[in-house]
C-alpha cells in the first residue's frame, strides 16, 4: 500500500496564514487568542483529516490465495455446523428414547413430565437439566 504524504492545498494556505499570524503576534508581543484563529483550524485539519485510502495493488496470486482462504473458512463453518446439527439430533433421539422408556415404565409419571403448568416457577424452570438433582 502506498501512503501519500501530500498535504492538501487548503492546509498549505492555512499554514501560510498561520505564519502571518505568528508574525503579527510577535509584533504585538503576545499570542492571538481569537476563536476564529486559522491555527486552530489548521490543527484540527492536521489531527483529524483522513485521506482516502488507496487500494493496494493485488496480484493474481494474492486474489487466488484470498479466495482459497475464504473457501477454507466456509468449509470449516459448514463442517462445524453439520457437527452441531448431528449432536442436536443425537441428543433429541436420546430424549425420545427416554420419553418412551418413561411411558412404558409409568404412564402416570410420563403424563406428569409432559404436563406444562400455567404458573411459572422461576428456580425450577430456569435450572439447567443435569443427571443428578
Amino acid at each position: 500500500m502506498v501512503l501519500s504524504t501530500r498535504i492538501p492545498a487548503t492546509l498549505l494556505r492555512a499554514t501560510q496564514a498561520t505564519k502571518a499570524i505568528k508574525k503579527a503576534a510577535n509584533a504585538r508581543k503576545g499570542p492571538v487568542q481569537d476563536a476564529s484563529n486559522p491555527r486552530y483550524e489548521l490543527m484540527k485539519q492536521i489531527l483529524f483529516y483522513q485521506q482516502p485510502r488507496e487500494l493496494p495493488d493485488v496480484s493474481e496470486e494474492d486474489i487466488e490465495r484470498h479466495m482459497t482462504i475464504l473457501r477454507a473458512e466456509k468449509i470449516f463453518k459448514m463442517t462445524a455446523s453439520s457437527k452441531r446439527r448431528a449432536d442436536r439430533a443425537r441428543k433429541f433421539d436420546a430424549m425420545e428414547k427416554a420419553y418412551e422408556a418413561l411411558a412404558e415404565a409409568d404412564p402416570r409419571l410420563f403424563e406428569a413430565a409432559c404436563h406444562k403448568s400455567g404458573t411459572v416457577t422461576f428456580p425450577r424452570q430456569m435450572r439447567v437439566p443435569t443427571e443428578t438433582p
